[in-house]
């Protein structure tokens, strides 16, 4: 590799549900996004407005057409499947407000900080196998939501369905939860801040209702600790040094490159 290799906590989780679908979004060889980005846009305008910013900063002329109407009445306004987004940002604005009455908070916070991975490699140089410590520098990068004195904060929109059942079970069906939380242990360590939250919101106008889960010390060790090694592989995978394996996820992605047949060779995660 001659360009430094860039690893996110998002990017890495990637890596460990699929690396080599992943390797190839990295590479911008193939987008490992394949559905439809209106949740995406719904909650970026959620963001904007909760941190106190136009509800359309930052989006593309391209993204801002899906959003806003071009005919009839309605021209000029939020199409329909967009409008929530106004009263659920907003909700969550007054959230942060309590928070940070002062309004010292800062928001969208960049990460980027040189690390290293080491690991083992078999040396035959002198003619007999030695294992000795390799090293992988790159760039830490992320973006934190909101970052106070004491804590950050990572905001969630939540489908009123899995919102209903993240209070009742404590989890996603797909348990992304976890990975939420490994992602905000990072900053924590980043920031050397001993907080956090995640705050998900209920994509619900007549009930925005926020869950505040702190994260325990265990969820920020844990959380920690996987992160990291999912950071690790993620790297060690662009680097070269580790296989990038095709993984069965369920995706359109691996539809077309197991041909639509599923067999016991595949590595099947779905």
């Amino acid at each position: 590799m001659t360009e430094q290799i860039h690893m996110s906590p998002t990017r890495a989780f990637k890596f460990n549900k699929n690396p080599l679908r992943a390797l190839q979004d990295y590479n911008g060889e193939i987008e490992w996004w394949e559905g439809d980005n209106t949740p995406l846009l719904f909650g970026n305008i959620v963001h904007n407005l909760a941190e106190g910013r136009y509800m359309l900063d930052g989006f593309a002329e391209d993204d801002k057409a899906s959003i806003i109407s071009t005919r009839g009445k309605t021209k000029g306004d939020l199409k329909a499947a967009f409008a929530d987004a106004v009263v659920i940002g907003g909700a969550l604005r007054k959230y942060v407000e309590k928070i940070d009455p002062d309004n010292k908070a800062q928001f969208e916070v960049p990460i980027e900080e040189p690390d290293q991975v080491i690991y083992k490699t078999d040396d035959m140089s002198e003619g007999i196998s030695q294992v000795l410590d390799g090293k992988i520098d790159y760039l830490l990068t992320g973006r934190a939501d909101m970052v106070t004195e004491n804590a950050i904060y990572d905001f969630k929109t939540v489908a009123p369905m899995e919102f209903d059942g993240l209070l009742k079970f404590g989890s996603f069906r797909d348990n992304r939860e976890e990975e939420y939380k490994m992602q905000v242990a990072m900053y924590c360590a980043v920031f050397d801040i001993p907080e956090a939250h995640i705050l998900y919101i209920k994509k619900k106008a007549d009930t925005p209702f926020i869950y505040d889960y702190m994260l325990t010390l265990d969820d920020l060790h844990k959380g920690l600790e996987q992160v990291s090694q999912f950071i690790n592989k993620g790297v060690l995978t662009v680097a070269g040094i580790e296989k990038a394996t095709a993984i069965n996820d369920g995706s359109k992605w691996s539809y077309e490159h197991f041909g639509g047949v599923i067999n016991d060779s595949q590595t099947i995660e779905i």
